[in-house]
């Protein structure tokens, strides 16, 4: 059965002004939009403590809804001062816990490097923090990796060097589809094979013409098995422009599935 959902920072501006909680988003996940994945941005957890984890664990039952992705931030993989580096350590060491009681099929950690070239330091204490993440996850049924909203990450030659000398089932990325700051014509492509979660904003794809068609078919080719997510980052007529997308994606994932 094919998937999709929604990223909670689609609503970033009904969360801002008090208008919706993540249960408030929980809820629109289910009973809104029909869906039955949610794709959770942590800037609507209120907590990360066990009562509060325990509410959504048993929310998540209660409208039998699974997290397709959960993006937490706090947890960055580098970081030039050691000392905050070893914090961030420590909460991607809880964020993994949290995500095992949550059931989520992805967890994202971002690398944190804010320049397009990594350092040999850089890049082998990312490929032995992902090892360690990645064996973690895999042994719980997800997988973990970064997302392709920073410099490094948006590299892709960076992102396929570091999943192959982690080699892991347990690793892979989020793929902000054709969010690229260099090799934008072959990025998407050469990511598909190792893309745990996809999200498609109007942003960076045109949802009007052929190319969002033709990017679901190449991460159909590259044996992409996660859902469909949409994010929209206008900031008003949420629910409606989020609809529209949505309509507009399940539309587009029909017919690539003829084609």
């Amino acid at each position: 059965m094919t998937a999709f959902s929604i990223g909670s920072w689609s609503f970033h501006a009904l969360f801002n002004s008090g208008k919706m909680d993540l249960f408030g988003y929980l809820q629109s996940i289910k009973y809104r939009y029909r869906l039955h994945h949610a794709d959770i941005w942590d800037g609507m957890l209120l907590s990360t403590e066990d009562s509060y984890i325990q509410c959504i664990q048993e929310t998540l039952t209660e409208e039998e809804l699974t997290i397709a992705c959960l993006s937490m931030d706090g947890a960055q993989v580098w970081h030039n001062d050691p000392v905050i580096r070893e914090q961030n350590y420590k909460n991607a060491l809880s964020y993994l816990n949290i995500a095992q009681r949550l059931g989520v099929h992805a967890l994202r950690i971002d690398m944190g490097i804010n320049t397009l070239e990594l350092t040999d330091e850089q890049f082998d204490f990312c490929v032995n923090r992902y090892r360690e993440y990645a064996q973690f996850a895999h042994n719980r049924g997800f997988r973990v990796g970064p997302q392709t909203h920073q410099p490094a990450s948006q590299a892709p030659q960076n992102l396929k060097r570091l999943h192959d000398e982690i080699s892991s089932p347990g690793f892979g990325i989020v793929l902000n589809v054709s969010r690229w700051m260099v090799d934008k014509e072959i990025g998407d492509e050469l990511v598909a094979p190792f893309t745990m979660h996809a999200q498609f904003d109007r942003a960076f794809v045109d949802f009007t013409g052929p190319e969002l068609i033709h990017k679901i078919q190449l991460l159909q080719t590259g044996g992409y098995p996660g859902c469909w997510s949409l994010e929209f980052r206008g900031g008003s007529d949420e629910y409606l422009e989020v609809e529209h997308d949505l309509l507009t994606l399940r539309r587009a994932v029909r017919i690539a599935a003829r084609e």
